[in-house]
C-alpha cells in the first residue's frame, strides 16, 4: 500500500469515527430526553395518585360526617351551585348564597360552623372556585392562568396562587405543566 492509499484510508476512518461520535452524541441526547420524559411521567402518575387519595379521603369524610340535620340543606346548596355556578362571580358570598338558597345568613353560618370540612362559607366557595379553576386550566390550554382564575371567580391572582399552592402543593403553572406533560406522554 502506497502513501496515498494509506492517507486515503486514514481519512476514511477519521470520517467514520466522526460520524460514529456524532451518532453517539445524538443517542446520548435522545437518551437524556427519554429519561426526562419518564421522570415527568412518573411524577404525573404520583401526583394523580395523591389527588385520587385526597378524593377518596374527602368521600370518606363526607360519608361519615354527622350532617343528618343539615344534609338536605347542604345537598341543595351543592346541587344548585354545581348547576348554576353563581360562585364564578367574585362578589358571590354569604349574603348572596343565603338569598340564592332561600334561607337566612344565620342558618348558612350554622351549617358551615358544624361542617367537618368547611368551617366558613368562604372556605367552601374557595374550594369550589379552585375546582373550577383546575377545570379551566385543564380544558382551556389557550387561556392564561389569570384568565382561568378570574373565570373561576377569584378577584386577585395572588390570592388564587396562594390558595392553589396551599391546596395542591404546587403552583397553577406547575399544575398546567403536569397536565401538558401528561398529554405529551399520552401522544408519544
Amino acid at each position: 500500500m502506497n502513501e496515498k492509499e494509506y492517507q486515503s484510508k486514514i481519512n476514511e476512518l477519521q470520517q467514520r469515527v466522526e460520524l460514529l461520535q456524532k451518532t453517539n452524541l445524538d443517542l446520548v441526547s435522545r437518551n437524556l430526553q427519554l429519561g426526562q420524559q419518564i421522570d415527568a411521567f412518573y411524577d404525573v402518575r404520583r401526583r394523580i395518585q395523591m389527588l385520587k387519595e385526597l378524593v377518596i379521603r374527602h368521600k370518606e369524610l363526607m360519608r361519615h360526617a354527622d350532617l343528618r340535620d343539615d344534609a338536605e340543606l347542604m345537598a341543595l346548596i351543592e346541587t344548585r351551585l354545581e348547576k348554576e355556578l353563581p360562585h364564578e362571580n367574585p362578589d358571590f358570598g354569604l349574603k348572596e348564597l343565603a338569598e340564592f338558597i332561600g334561607t337566612t345568613q344565620t342558618r348558612i353560618i350554622d351549617l358551615f360552623r358544624h361542617s367537618p370540612i368547611y368551617k366558613t362559607v368562604d372556605d367552601y366557595l374557595d374550594y369550589l372556585r379552585l375546582l373550577r379553576s383546575m377545570y379551566y386550566i385543564q380544558s382551556k390550554p389557550a387561556w392564561g392562568i389569570a384568565a382561568c382564575a378570574q373565570q373561576a371567580g377569584f378577584k386577585v391572582i395572588r390570592t388564587f396562587n396562594r390558595k392553589f399552592q396551599d391546596a395542591l402543593g404546587m403552583t397553577p403553572h406547575e399544575f398546567r405543566q403536569l397536565l401538558d406533560a401528561g398529554r405529551k406522554n399520552i401522544k408519544d
